[in-house]
């Protein structure tokens, strides 16, 4: 379970920029509870996608702070890494995960769990599972995003098709996620029946005062807002999102990189099909 944050700017611009110093400290500060690892990844103008990961707690990490102050682009996910069920905290098992893809480079950064996780595996296809490189439930929720994508999906397309089939198997899963491409952001709130993790805050000594802000049942929400040069800014919560608009339940949201369109899509659920 962990922490994101993303931008999309119609100029290059850092996190510091777009969210204000403070509310840039604010989130590395977050990294006091959700400290087993932090990244980002953010689009270059030869049309790359660079990623930085660290093991270990980011709250005094100056490269955490150079990244979120420092790096320019026109879009950009940073993650604070919570370990799930005793996962390792290796650097292969560091948010995001990249690709390179029939649409070219492609990250993913996850808050949530899928659980059993042999399960998932057993959902992705053998030459899939061989690029994986470390344990994770997220990083099989990407191969299965690429694997859409090696199919002829397009991207939003295919993470909306991928949530569909991991929630045929698991209800109950944590599905939250930011997916950037070349030239589109895709944010997915995707966690309605998910537990909030309050054991495992237990499990580290975590009580409701020691806490940071919304880490009770507003801890899988997600919101957005439109900036002053008509990019815009997500966040998962934790942060003073103060006149922010909620990213609606059970939704996948576009972002063109381009334009800066927004369009936001229903997922499927038990009652409705998806409408990508």
């Amino acid at each position: 379970m962990c922490r994101l944050l993303a931008f999309a700017s119609t100029s290059a611009s850092t996190f510091s920029d777009v969210l204000g110093i403070e509310e840039a400290a604010a989130f590395q500060h977050l990294a006091r509870v959700h400290d087993d690892g932090w990244g980002a990844m953010w689009t270059t103008q030869d049309g790359g996608l660079e990623r930085r990961r660290r093991t270990g707690g980011g709250m005094r990490d100056a490269a955490l702070t150079n990244t979120l102050s420092g790096v320019r682009s026109r879009a950009a996910v940073a993650h604070l890494r919570l370990a799930t069920g005793g996962l390792p905290v290796r650097s292969v098992n560091t948010h995001p995960f990249r690709a390179v893809t029939r649409l070219g480079p492609v990250g993913l950064a996850h808050n949530g769990s899928i659980m059993p996780i042999a399960d998932l595996r057993a959902l992705v296809s053998p030459a899939f599972l061989r690029d994986c490189a470390g344990t994770t439930d997220s990083e099989l929720y990407f191969a299965l995003v690429r694997e859409r994508i090696e199919e002829g999906a397009e991207l939003a397309e295919a993470v909306a098709d991928t949530i569909t089939t991991i929630r045929a198997h698991f209800p109950v899963a944590g599905l939250n996620a930011m997916v950037l491409g070349v030239d589109q952001l895709v944010v997915v709130r995707a966690s309605t029946h998910a537990a909030v993790p309050t054991a495992h805050f237990a499990e580290r000594g975590l009580d409701d005062a020691s806490l940071p802000p919304a880490h009770d049942e507003a801890y899988y929400d997600l919101r957005v807002r439109r900036t002053p040069d008509g990019g815009l800014a997500f966040a998962s919560s934790g942060l003073d999102t103060t006149g922010w608009e909620d990213v609606p339940l059970d939704s996948l949201t576009v972002v063109d990189l381009v334009s800066m369109r927004m369009s936001t899509h229903a997922l499927a659920t038990a009652d409705a099909p998806a409408r990508v």
